[in-house]
Parts: structure tokens; C-alpha cells; sequence
């Protein structure tokens, strides 16, 4: 820190000695490096956060794409067998389990639900009923 004495005088005439101090202190450098991590850190997180939001919304797409895939494998005229089926796909270096459980709900129903998910839980789960035609 760089002290320089100034000389001067107070109204009455007395003489005066002024420090003008330049730099900072020790503390101060200590205060402002720690409210510069603060920020840091929150920056960091907030970042972090945005980051696995956007990936987990890229996760749910792609099961999303895939749940309606094989749904829309299955036509009116070609309805699914009832049971449970498993299966995985991988998309974007990600597998994602797939389970179709086919149901007869009554006479002439049956519904199909196709459930996706990926490692950390991210999915999605579509139905379709069909309904035969007489």
C-alpha cells in the first residue's frame, strides 16, 4: 500500500498532515475475493442446473419419439396380442428400456400402454385402445 503524506493548513493556520492512502488492504482483498467466489459459485450452479434441465428435456424428446414409434407401429387392422413385452433402444448414446403390456379391457378392447424410460427415470408413457370393428 502507498502512503504519501500531504502537507498543508487548516483554516487557523495550523499546519496539517493528510495520509492519502492508495491500494487496498489485506481484508479488503480477502472480502472482495470471497464475495467474488459468492458469485462464482452461484453462476456455477445456476449453469449446472440449465444444463440438466436441457438434458432431461432432450432425454423425455427422445422417449417421447420412440414411445410414438411404437405405438404408431400398430394399425387398426393389426392390433397387438395381449401381454407384456420388453425391449431397449438406444438413442443418442442413451438406452432407454421400453414395456408394451397389452390389455383386454372387454369384449372387442384392448389397450395398448407403452411406457419409455431411461436411466435417471426420464420418460414417457403413451395408451391407444383398439376397438374391433363387427
Amino acid at each position: 500500500m502507498d502512503t504519501v503524506m500531504v502537507h498543508g493548513s487548516t483554516p487557523d493556520g495550523r499546519e496539517s498532515v493528510k495520509a492519502d492512502r492508495r491500494g487496498m488492504t489485506l481484508i479488503e482483498c480477502i472480502v472482495a475475493s470471497f464475495v467474488m467466489l459468492l458469485v462464482l459459485g452461484t453462476l456455477a450452479f445456476a449453469l449446472n442446473y440449465f444444463v440438466q434441465g436441457s438434458r432431461k428435456i432432450e432425454q423425455r424428446r427422445s422417449a417421447l419419439l420412440i414411445a410414438s414409434s411404437v405405438v404408431s407401429s400398430y394399425n387398426s387392422g393389426n392390433p397387438p396380442e395381449a401381454g407384456v413385452f420388453l425391449n431397449t433402444e438406444n438413442a443418442g448414446g442413451i438406452e432407454f428400456r421400453i414395456r408394451q403390456t397389452v390389455t383386454a379391457i372387454s369384449p372387442g378392447i384392448q389397450e395398448l400402454s407403452v411406457s419409455v424410460n431411461c436411466e435417471n427415470n426420464v420418460g414417457v408413457e403413451l395408451v391407444r385402445r383398439f376397438y374391433e370393428m363387427e
